[in-house]
């Protein structure tokens, strides 16, 4: 299973944090990002959220949609043969 990780800290750090090596990535968020999103209104959160849920939604594969479509059934993400 992949992994989303998000990483708060002053400066990039020069070594890897994360073993990446069964998947996943990681971005790393600058104490000016995480104070610029404090300052958004709770209103200005959900409307980037969906903003962002809109753009990932045009730029995905027919591939990716199909998964998700069949997460939301409760079906694995690639059918299963036999």
């Amino acid at each position: 299973m992949k992994s989303l990780y998000i990483i708060h800290m002053p400066k990039q750090p020069s070594t890897r944090l994360i073993d990446q090596s069964k998947g996943g990535f990681a971005y790393y968020l600058s104490d000016e990002q995480l104070a610029a999103y404090a300052r958004l209104t709770p209103y200005e959160r959900l409307r980037w959220v969906d903003e962002i849920r809109l753009f990932t939604l045009m730029a995905r594969t027919p591939e990716t949609a199909e998964r998700q479509e069949r997460l939301r059934r409760g079906e694995t993400i690639v059918p299963l043969t036999g």
